[in-house]
């Protein structure tokens, strides 16, 4: 039986949040990026990060579009967000991840809607009251100010490698120095025709990432999931070590509308293929079993194990739980779901092999966009599970918990 959730807690923000993340480093810690679209006195004051004309590049003879933003940096203490911290930034925010490399989660990647790469150190113990502090602000000579970043993943085995996807469907592999600024990049082979909404990483085949290749995924507006396989040699830090291998896969009309959100599993089924939820616009998840290229097979592989309609367009996906045990494998994930509010959805497969989706609890609070949604750190394997959300136009972060049966 679904749960309808209310909230604990809710606050109301100066501008529109349109990410989410807890610090992995100082676990009480939350930094929401806010989007804020200027228009003139004839328009209204803002617009979502998703919508035609806040991606689209302005035609010739139209004045350009304004877009600002802001980091706000909150504690989370006995069931309710202390603000610590506002940083205003000259452009506005689409994602924002902290590093999960040891040694190094407390530096802070974000990304902006003139292709910007921002970078940030978090320490709330050195600077209680300002703990975010900017590293260095970088782009691409070769893009456009045009030209947003869509979304960040940090790579799952170096330090200084990140993937990113812009409005111009592209996706690339960002390589950093040692003032973490850009100072070269890879475009990978699996661009997309439209905007190119999500990118996401995972070992190839079964050997950690740091012995072998790794497998990109990209997803976009045409409704096409590619993916291909990239290799570094033990120098990641030289330019000719971002070398990609040219052997994109496609997987294509599977999702009926834009892909805009892909979680790779560490799970894989009885052929070796890994499992990879999914999220589209056409408001469904699904969970797919896909074989990694292979330059001596003659088709790629793609299986669709489940799906659900999640009543809003998917826009994020974060693990929540994973039993990868031979026998009952289970899988919880926290979707962020646009006009419908946040779900938390479980994939389970049965005795006789056939996985089940089911929704086990919605929060539907939210008047508009849920962008972002976060687990609070230490929940995950508790009986309660306690989460943040956000909404876009109406500003809005709500504290809620979900009591879980098992």
């Amino acid at each position: 039986m679904t749960k309808s959730i209310s909230s604990k807690f809710s606050l109301n923000l100066e501008l529109p949040p349109s990410c989410i993340q807890f610090s992995p480093a100082h676990p009480t810690y939350l930094v929401t990026g806010t989007y804020n679209l200027q228009r003139d006195e004839n328009n209204a004051a803002s617009d979502a990060p998703t919508t035609d004309e806040a991606t689209e590049p302005q035609s010739t003879g139209t004045k350009a579009q304004s877009r600002d933003g802001s980091l706000i940096v909150y504690e989370m203490k006995d069931n309710v967000l202390r603000h610590v911290q506002t940083l205003s930034t000259p452009s506005a925010l689409l994602d924002l991840r902290f590093s999960h490399i040891a040694g190094q989660q407390d530096i802070m990647a974000v990304i902006s809607s003139t292709g910007t790469l921002a970078m940030f150190r978090f320490d709330p113990a050195g600077e209680p009251n300002a703990p975010l502090q900017p590293l260095a602000t970088s782009r691409c000579d070769d893009l456009d100010e045009s030209v947003l970043f869509l979304q960040c993943q940090w790579h799952p085995a170096h330090s200084n490698i990140m993937g990113v996807t812009t409005s111009a469907g592209s996706a690339r592999l960002l390589r950093l120095d040692e003032q973490w600024r850009i100072c070269d990049w890879t475009d990978l082979d699996v661009a997309n025709t439209l905007e190119a909404w999500c990118i996401a990483f995972a070992p190839s085949g079964r050997e950690p990432v740091s012995l072998g290749q790794t497998t990109v995924y990209c997803g976009g507006d045409d409704s096409i999931l590619r993916y291909t396989t990239s290799a570094y040699g033990s120098h990641p830090r030289a330019t000719e070590d971002m070398e990609v291998v040219p052997l994109p896969s496609i997987l294509k009309n599977q999702h009926n509308a834009g892909v805009t959100a892909i979680l790779p599993l560490d799970a894989f089924d009885a052929e070796g293929s890994r499992l990879v939820i999914t999220g589209s616009y056409d408001d469904s998840i699904r969970l797919f079993a896909m074989r990694d290229p292979d330059p001596a097979a003659f088709t790629k592989r793609a299986e669709l194990l489940a799906e659900e309609n999640l009543e809003g367009g998917v826009w994020r996906l974060d693990l929540v739980h994973a039993n990868t045990s031979a026998e009952s494998p289970i899988f919880r994930v926290l979707a962020s779901c646009m006009y419908a509010g946040a779900r938390l959805v479980q994939f389970a497969r049965d005795k006789q092999g056939a996985w089940q989706c089911d929704v086990l609890a919605k929060f539907e609070e939210h008047q508009s966009m849920n962008y972002g949604c976060g687990i609070v750190p230490g929940s995950e394997g508790q009986k309660t599970l306690q989460c943040v959300s956000t909404s876009f136009y109406d500003k809005l972060i709500c504290l809620w918990d979900v009591e879980l049966e098992c």
